[in-house]
């Protein structure tokens, strides 16, 4: 059990930012296909780079991955029963909710921590 609270840091408006969250959902449109619904929403969070030096090596190139590690009180989801994960915009980039860690809990009552990745932009 941790015995610290880092709740009065995580709601500090020194620390905070505004960004957008995207929650996606599939839906069924009048033609019978499936569709994505995006509901965004405004939501304070505190905002931190994570190790931008992971590079991801691929067949045709390697590149450096853009991480950022975002907490909020109140749940982000990496993936939904939907199927489809969280989008942070923050500073005009989607970021795409990848991991959250169940265990910070102990730190901040309430708060949830994820690790968000860049969307990559789709021509």
């Amino acid at each position: 059990m941790a015995l610290i609270d880092v709740s009065d840091l995580l709601t500090d408006p020194d620390f905070t930012n505004i960004v957008t969250l995207i929650r996606r959902a599939s839906s069924i449109n009048a033609y019978g296909e499936h569709v994505m619904v995006e509901t965004p929403s405004t939501i304070t969070v505190v905002v931190q780079g994570t190790n931008t030096e992971d590079l991801i090596r691929m067949p045709e190139a390697a590149r450096l991955q853009d991480l950022i590690t975002v907490y909020y009180r109140g749940e982000l989801m990496a993936e939904s029963p939907n199927g489809y994960a969280d989008i942070i915009v923050w500073n005009g980039k989607h970021y795409q909710v990848a991991t959250v860690d169940e265990n910070f809990m102990n730190f901040g009552a309430g708060f949830t921590r994820a690790i968000c990745k860049m969307e990559e932009v789709s021509a």
